[in-house]
């Protein structure tokens, strides 16, 4: 298997997470998330971002893999300086906003301390 472009792992699990989940929306924050937005937060330790997210990469969450389909256009740079994207697992092809990462496939159904998010290069 090729070398993560960036890795987590959860720490911590906002009280709304699940709620954020059940409409195919994951929003990922670094450590140094905000206290008011913390609850909607599942919170990582951050890794360092070796390239651009770019639309045909894959993302691994524990076993299952995903393809990016879009990438907002601060995504990348939001992730390296905060640790913070939105995932939105609707498989579009154009970016709702400027900070989320359009995933193909089921969004997973809950998200716990220990889970390991990946992404890596373009699938080939």
């Amino acid at each position: 298997m090729s070398v993560p472009l960036y890795s987590l792992r959860i720490t911590a699990v906002g009280e709304y997470v699940e709620c954020s989940l059940r409409e195919q929306r994951l929003i990922l924050f670094s450590d140094v998330v905000p206290d008011d937005i913390a609850s909607y937060c599942a919170v990582h330790q951050a890794s360092e971002l070796t390239a651009e997210l770019s639309p045909g990469q894959r993302m691994k969450l524990n076993d299952k893999n995903y393809r990016v389909t879009a990438v907002g256009r601060v995504a990348t740079a939001n992730l390296r300086q905060l640790g913070h994207i939105t995932l939105n697992f609707d498989g579009a092809d154009i970016a709702e906003l400027p900070g989320t990462v359009h995933l193909y496939g089921e969004p997973p159904q809950i998200i716990q301390p220990g889970d390991q998010i990946s992404f890596y290069p373009n699938c080939h």
